[in-house]
């Protein structure tokens, strides 16, 4: 990763200073007095791959510059002959927003294009796998940080060697790990389910004498019910006769039964016939209801005149009625006009009429007040008069309705009796016709009588034959009943045969599934071997601590040339990645021990310049094998501060360990606020805090 540009607004100290172009920069001292942002220009950087700041416990909020509540970073970085710009925004309050972006520059349209995934994590995700590098190992090793040079040196040994695994790129095989392992389970429940299916098939095996035992018997028991089987069924050879019979005579009953259902029903039809005719012979009955017939359509004829009266009295009630009702509305239409000239009269205060407008006194307006109502007076009586005649011939005109209504229903009669009247004249002019046809019908009737008393006396016959035949069968039911239950005795005797036979067949395919079950459960036995001896081998302490004491004679080299150079030759480092306990037993480790001219020292015995010397060794030793690691991945290494605690000569010393590096590295960036120093630098990026912001300028 090689910094290209850095765009920052409202981000800690800097509220929209112009972009940092790192363009042509290979070393840098990033210059300005305390407190100007010269910290906070890297940690931008860091905020903006990674989304923490340096020290990791600031919140995103607390970023944002002071009296502003959003921020943005972008910072354009090269990685692996690619152009990529990360963006990261934050909007504070109590629905914070964040935003993360990651474009890629394509060379052939010269534009960006996005490269982001569906959220947040994912896309953070996605940075981690291109940069190879988590924001830990960064600031372990890359990012010498200001009061944190010695993140490295104080991690407990495990830490370490955790960090020195990530730089190494050792994640991978923690993977390859947990692969081995996961198979190495799933492969070892597969041998447990064969195990428990082989135990089950041993349980089903030793049941094979009592599977034996239990064809021999079912055998025996079906050859007995067989015997039985066939003498039942020669039994019933003599049945089918009887059988036989007894369905001739059903059918002959049937059919005789059918004909005496249609004798029957002509006989009822000659009986209907018969008393037909002899009614229609009674001529004497005929007479006398024609005449009580002729006797009613006469009397409803006097009806009708009635009912015309009863109509012609309607019609003059109803418009006497109406006429009436007509002069009241007239009456009313007339009162109105007079009951306004009374009210006016009454209402007046001048004595002049309101009416007519001639003056009026007194006595003038009493004496037409006195005629007006008189007259109103009389349309009322009048008026109440004709309301009373109206009511009772309203009255009147409900009960002729009624009488008119009843009328009505009794002369709808009137057709019927016409009718009546014809059929009966038609009745007496035959009824001598049919005086004639009667002996003809009795004979006709004697004729079915005598067929269905023969009729009857066959069926009887019949059924005395199928009695036999049934008394002759019931012994057959018997027989078919014990037949049909020898049957179902031989069905389940064959099929225990069969079922105890399936048993025998099951055992040898079950004793077959065991052979090819076991050679299985061998086969997965030996995988379970080779993927626990490859979960060894992948896991800390094989193939990765093999890699990491192959690396650490590289790392111990490197810090002791740079120690070398900044101690005069007088100091020197060595990492020890085994340490024998008090069993004798070795143990994997990553102790850092420490030589001067003393001898062997602790860390913490060290004073601050030299704690520092040793700590910027290591880390840059780091940096170096992670800039070499996986084609170049990380090619910037950030040193901030630290001058402080050398003396003039440990001062040069250090700048001289800073100049040899150099070519390890793409981008160099120190970071410091001595005065001295500064020129000591190529390029110079100048800090300074103003009322509006810090600024950044180059120098």
């Amino acid at each position: 990763m090689i910094p290209v540009t850095l765009e920052i607004t409202n981000f800690l100290p800097y509220k929209n200073p112009a972009p940092l172009d790192f363009s042509g920069i290979h070393v840098a001292c990033l210059a300005g007095e305390n407190g100007a942002g010269k910290s906070a220009l890297l940690e931008a950087m860091v905020w903006a791959l990674w989304g923490r700041a340096r020290d990791g416990k600031r919140s995103d909020d607390e970023l944002i510059h002071f009296g502003e509540s959003e921020m943005r970073v972008a910072f354009t970085f090269e990685l692996s002959g690619q152009r990529y710009q990360v963006m990261r925004q934050r909007k504070s309050g109590k629905r914070g927003q964040s935003l993360l972006e990651l474009q890629l520059y394509d060379a052939d349209t010269e534009s960006w294009r996005g490269h982001s995934e569906a959220g947040i994590r994912q896309t953070q995700r996605k940075i981690d796998a291109l940069l190879r590098i988590d924001y830990e190992t960064f600031m372990n090793s890359a990012f010498i940080a200001q009061g944190r040079a010695d993140e490295f040196t104080v991690k407990s040994a495990g830490d370490r060697k955790a960090v020195l695994a990530s730089i190494l790129g050792l994640e991978q095989w923690t993977l390859f790990e947990q692969h081995a392992r996961d198979r190495g389970v799933a492969l070892t429940e597969d041998v447990r389910v064969l195990e428990r299916e082989i135990a089950a098939i041993d349980v089903e095996l030793q049941r094979r004498a009592e599977y034996e035992q239990e064809l021999s018997d079912a055998e025996s028991g079906l050859n007995q019910v067989l015997e039985q089987l066939r003498a039942a069924e020669k039994d019933m050879a003599d049945v089918e006769q009887a059988r036989q019979g007894l369905a001739h005579a059903r059918r002959s009953t049937d059919d005789l039964n059918d004909r005496l259902k249609q004798g029957e029903s002509e006989l009822a039809d000659a009986e209907k016939e018969l008393a037909a005719a002899q009614t229609k012979g009674d001529d004497e009955a005929l007479r006398a209801e024609q005449a009580a017939a002729q006797s009613e359509l006469e009397a409803l004829d006097e009806r009708e005149h009635e009912r015309k009266q009863l109509a012609a009295d309607r019609a003059e009630a109803a418009e006497s009625a109406a006429r009436l009702q007509g002069e009241n509305e007239i009456l009313i239409a007339e009162a109105e006009p007079l009951k306004q000239r009374i009210a006016a009269l009454q209402a007046a205060m001048e004595p002049i009429c309101p009416t007519c407008g001639q003056a009026l006194d007194e006595g003038a307006r009493a004496q037409l007040l006195t005629d007006l109502q008189g007259d109103l007076d009389t349309r009322r009586e009048r008026y109440a008069e004709q309301r009373e005649q109206y009511q009772k011939l309203t009255a009147q005109l409900k009960a002729l309705d009624k009488s008119l209504a009843e009328l009505e229903k009794a002369l709808k009669q009137k057709p019927g009796l016409q009718r009546k009247l014809a059929e009966l004249g038609s009745a007496v002019a035959g009824a001598a016709a049919a005086h004639s046809a009667l002996a003809g019908l009795q004979k006709r009737r004697q004729r079915w009588q005598d067929t269905l008393a023969q009729d009857r006396a066959q069926v009887q016959q019949l059924q005395l034959e199928a009695r036999k035949h049934e008394l002759q069968l019931q012994a057959a039911d018997e027989r078919r009943q014990a037949l049909e239950r020898l049957r179902i005795e031989h069905r389940v005797a064959t099929e225990h045969v069969g079922s105890a036979r399936q048993k025998l067949a099951a055992l040898d395919g079950l004793a077959q599934r065991r052979e090819s079950r076991s050679a299985e459960r061998d086969k997965l036995a030996e995988r379970i071997g080779v993927y626990e001896e490859l979960r060894v081998a992948f896991g800390k302490q094989g193939v990765p601590a093999m890699i990491i004491e192959a690396a650490v004679p590289e790392v111990e080299e490197s810090a002791n040339t740079l120690l070398g150079r900044m101690t005069g030759g007088r100091m020197s480092v060595r990492f020890d990645t085994q340490r024998e306990l008090k069993s004798g037993v070795l143990r994997e480790t990553l102790d850092i021990k420490i030589a001067d001219e003393l001898g062997t020292r602790n860390y913490e015995l060290y004073s601050g310049g030299e704690a520092f010397r040793v700590n910027f060794a290591i880390r840059i030793a780091l940096s170096k094998l992670l800039a070499r690691r996986a084609g170049a991945q990380l090619q910037t290494v950030v040193i901030d501060e630290g001058f402080g605690t050398q003396d003039a000569r440990g001062r040069e010393r250090l700048l001289e360990a800073i100049n040899a590096i150099q070519g390890d590295f793409k981008r160099v960036l120190v970071i410091t606020h001595i005065e001295e120093l500064k020129e000591a630098f190529p390029t110079r990026i100048n800090v300074v805090k103003t009322a509006a912001g810090s600024t950044l300028s180059l120098g």
